[in-house]
């Protein structure tokens, strides 16, 4: 996958639109915008390292997609969707399927 592709998927992961991320990086949206269109295809170090550390991630998970142990989930297409799904649930069944879980692990 390409610098754009891993940088969407890790917003959408993370939920995070582009101007939270221009914030919270000092980088402008427009240069930002460049990034995910393709039009720039890699930031300079810097930026790189400065975006790759507001994501919670590593730069190289952002150039060429290798995931660490924490990132596999984000290339996980399915527990992505499972995750945002969880989202829309009320407290009571978010906490009936922790429960749940967690019963599961006690009787392993």
């Amino acid at each position: 996958m390409s610098f754009a592709e891993n940088l969407r998927k890790m917003l959408d992961f993370k939920d995070i639109e582009i101007k939270e991320l221009a914030a919270g990086t000092g980088i402008s949206k427009n240069t930002l915008d460049n990034y995910l269109s393709g039009q720039k295809s890699l930031p300079n170090v810097e930026n790189g390292v400065k975006i790759a550390r507001f994501l919670g991630t590593s730069v190289e998970f952002l150039v060429d997609g290798q995931t660490s142990e924490s990132e596999k989930n984000v290339t996980d297409d399915s527990f992505l969707k499972n995750l945002k799904s969880l989202n829309k649930l009320d407290y009571y069944s978010i906490s009936h399927i922790v429960n749940s879980l967690a019963n599961n692990q006690n009787t392993k």
